[in-house]
């Protein structure tokens, strides 16, 4: 009985673990996206209004879900692209252990004309 219950226990940590994992890159890949959204609006496109918006995003919606997050976005003006990066670390069970999550957007500047 012993052993099963040490089976048990490690199978629920595994899964919970997972599912931090999960939840975090999910929080990153919409903080991504929202940045997107407003930055690549058209006569407003900037970088700093997209990295703007994601980091308001993960004041608002992360609290401690996704550590130490970073967002950096540019804009690539030869393909008319902004690119929008929210990295951060997924909380750990185990105590010293990082599980690091990366997550990018990436859309083309909203424009008028030829």
């Amino acid at each position: 009985m012993a052993l099963l219950w040490s089976a048990m226990l490690t199978l629920i940590l595994a899964v919970v673990q997972v599912a931090l994992v999960f939840y975090a890159g999910q929080l990153a890949l919409t903080a991504a996206q929202d940045g997107l959204r407003s930055g690549r609006a058209y006569q407003a496109a900037t970088a700093d209004a997209a990295r703007r918006d994601a980091q308001a995003f993960l004041d608002r919606a992360a609290g401690s879900a996704l550590l130490n997050p970073d967002v950096t976005a540019m804009v690539e003006p030869a393909t008319g692209t902004l690119r929008v990066t929210v990295t951060g670390d997924a909380p750990s069970l185990l105590p010293g252990f990082t599980m690091p999550v990366s997550r990018e957007a990436v859309g083309g500047i909203e424009r008028v004309g030829p």
